[in-house]
């Protein structure tokens, strides 16, 4: 008995990191645009869970219904603001384009919170033409700014310049990894949902926009039921706000941390218990 208590304790212990402390998680935050036109796509979206995201078109015909439902399930909200494409495509009305003034972009905005009120960010609908073009990412960032609001920029174009005019305007910009359904295919979806997990792996977080679509819900609904264990799934607002993720507590516990019974007097003499008091 005493030589295998020497042995056992002669064994070197397990570094504090690997043994007790859990690294932070691989993040990922998923972001489903396009909000308010389909009740039966929409409803499957929220019954997902709450950390992912909703960007919801201030035009849409179930926009205020989605911001109120969205919003009692503590879920992330963003505007999700049409804005001028480079082959001008025609965009729903309240929308963004070249040329406007910050006093008309601060009316579009305001017009836009009204009906999503609950919103904490904005991205863009479209808007290869308008994240391209400093004066109105100007306007933009300014009326951000005042608002306390955070922007997506979902990278539409490459020359995107919302994330220089952000940092210059105070403005915290979030920039999009993975688009999960430019293709519509399932194969192609589940690809880019497994191409997701990778980014998260190799940089920490990977920050992902999809739509309320069937080939696409089939996807998440797969993937979010078998996430990883190394990867947790986070709202748009924790990445905002730099939220320190805690990991699950394991659910075997090595040692209790309450005080053994023989610990309080008055004493009992339990035999081979070392350092109970006789």
């Amino acid at each position: 008995m005493i030589v295998f208590l020497t042995a056992l304790l002669s064994l070197p212990a397990p570094a504090q990191s690997e043994q007790f402390t859990a690294a932070q998680p691989n993040k990922l935050a998923i972001v489903i645009d396009d909000m308010g036109y389909r009740p039966q796509e929409d409803a499957q979206i929220l019954a997902m869970p709450k950390a992912v995201s909703v960007a919801i078109i201030p035009a849409a015909p179930y926009a205020a219904q989605r911001n109120r439902q969205a919003q009692q399930q503590g879920r992330d909200i963003l505007i999700h603001m049409p804005m001028q494409s480079v082959s001008n495509m025609k965009i729903e009305e309240g929308g963004l384009s070249l040329g406007m003034s910050k006093q008309e972009v601060e009316q579009r905005l305001q017009q836009a919170e009204q009906i999503v009120s609950h919103a904490i960010g904005m991205n863009n609908h479209m808007g290869s033409a308008a994240t391209a073009d400093t004066p109105l990412m100007t306007h933009l960032m300014r009326v951000l700014h005042q608002r306390g609001l955070f922007f997506l920029d979902s990278r539409t174009i490459g020359k995107s310049v919302a994330a220089k005019i952000g940092r210059q305007e105070g403005v915290s910009v979030l920039e999009r990894h993975v688009f999960l359904d430019d293709s519509d295919n399932f194969g192609d979806i589940q690809h880019q949902f497994q191409l997701a997990l990778q980014h998260a792996r190799k940089h920490g977080v990977a920050i992902v926009i999809g739509h309320p679509r069937k080939n696409t819900i089939a996807v998440l609904q797969a993937g979010l039921r078998h996430l990883p264990a190394d990867i947790q799934l986070v709202g748009m607002g924790q990445l905002w706000r730099h939220e320190k993720i805690t990991p699950p507590k394991p659910y075997i516990l090595l040692f209790s941390d309450l005080p053994a019974p023989t610990s309080h007097a008055p004493f009992k003499y339990e035999p081979l218990l070392r350092g109970v008091p006789e």
